[in-house]
């Protein structure tokens, strides 16, 4: 196994990106949990999702990660 290794400045950049969309989920949740619209309500989950999938990639890049050699 062999650990992925980011420059600093890619990390930096990973860790602010990470920050905005955790920011930016809580949001998000909080508006889906005020509106009792449908459609709004449908909207509002796939943006998460989306999001939640996003934030899974800077995750990847924050932390060690093993990957097979």
């Amino acid at each position: 196994m062999q650990a992925l290794s980011f420059s600093g400045d890619i990390a930096h950049s990973a860790n602010v990106h990470l920050s905005v969309l955790n920011e930016f989920i809580a949001v998000v949740q909080r508006k889906l949990s005020e509106t009792a619209n449908p459609f709004a309500r449908d909207s509002l989950s796939d943006m998460l999702a989306d999001l939640v999938e996003q934030r899974g990639v800077y995750l990847a890049v924050t932390m060690p990660t093993a990957i097979a050699a």
